[in-house]
């Protein structure tokens, strides 16, 4: 047995009878969602604007929000520091590569500079910052990176400077620079020229500097006494100084020596007296500049004619 829908009525004043109400249920259940909806929009509202009973977590919005904008004004300061370093950085690169040149270094490669990822500092945009998918701080941390590893560079960069001006000062201190002994000399003295004595053409691969017995001789770099005494042939009584990077000196037709095979001299020390040891026809110095096993013309070499005296009068650091 099916049990009927029931049927709602109610009396019209205007038609004087009963009608029925259609769809009552609907209704019915359309007017209490309605309300509950109204109601829990009333108890969300105070809950929201007097006191956060149910614990809903208004007031932490509110804090991330407040915290949030606070996080954006600290990212763009952060932002215009970083762009202000790599600003200074650029110019600490600059100076960077006139040092280098002072030191005979390559200026750096301009590429090897932007070793940075994922972004370029100037570039940065920081109107991202006010965006909900923002990856700023992700571009921040690369931009720090890219910061970081040109300074490394530069720091690298500076140790190579200082490194090569150290080398260079060792280097300039080894090269035979100074005329040895006071006296005169031909410029074209170096090369094939008659031998004095033997009366023949032969290479004569120094400088032969005149002036009486006795006069100071002087070491012309810094270096190593190799060989002081008499050599045994023509060059009579010898010194020869092993300066490094490549180079040697050799005196000789010396009459008395004052260092011994070792010892460590620097330029302008004085070394031996001239004279005319060996086979000479007269008094004078023979000077010769070795460079890599291969005789130069000691001209080729002296600082302006610098004297050794005027040297250390005025050049040297004691």
């Amino acid at each position: 047995m099916f049990r009927k829908n029931r049927k709602y009525f109610y009396y019209s004043e205007k038609k004087l009878r009963f009608e029925e109400i259609k769809f009552f249920k609907l209704k019915v259940f359309s007017f209490i969602v309605s309300g509950i909806i109204l109601l829990m929009s009333l108890i969300l509202s105070g809950n929201y604007l007097i006191y956060d009973f149910f614990n809903l977590g208004f007031d932490r919005i509110n804090k991330l929000v407040d915290e949030n904008h606070s996080l954006q004004t600290e990212l763009t300061s952060l932002t215009d520091r970083i762009k202000q370093l790599k600003s200074d950085l650029e110019k600490v690169n600059s100076i960077g590569d006139n040092f280098r040149l002072l030191v005979d270094l390559p200026k750096l490669e301009k590429d090897g500079l932007k070793v940075g990822v994922g972004g370029s500092i100037i570039n940065f945009d920081t109107r991202n910052l006010s965006k909900p998918t923002s990856n700023a701080v992700s571009q921040l941390q690369n931009l720090t990176d890219e910061l970081t590893r040109e300074i490394s560079q530069q720091k690298e960069s500076y140790r190579n400077i200082v490194e090569k001006y150290k080398y260079n000062q060792k280097l300039f201190s080894a090269v035979p620079a100074l005329k040895p002994m006071d006296g005169y000399y031909a410029a074209n003295g170096f090369g094939i020229r008659m031998h004095p004595v033997l009366g023949m053409f032969r290479v004569h691969e120094g400088l032969d500097i005149i002036n009486d017995v006795g006069t100071s001789v002087f070491a012309t770099g810094d270096g190593t006494i190799e060989f002081a005494g008499h050599s045994g042939g023509g060059y009579g009584i010898v010194v020869v100084i092993n300066h490094s990077f490549g180079y040697q000196s050799m005196y000789a037709h010396l009459s008395k020596v004052f260092v011994q095979q070792g010892v460590k001299i620097k330029r302008g020390d004085l070394i031996a007296k001239s004279g005319r040891s060996g086979l000479v026809s007269g008094p004078h110095l023979h000077y010769e500049v070795v460079y890599k096993g291969v005789k130069q013309n000691p001209v080729d070499y002296f600082l302006d004619d610098v004297s050794a005296k005027e040297y250390l009068r005025n050049f040297a650091q004691r």
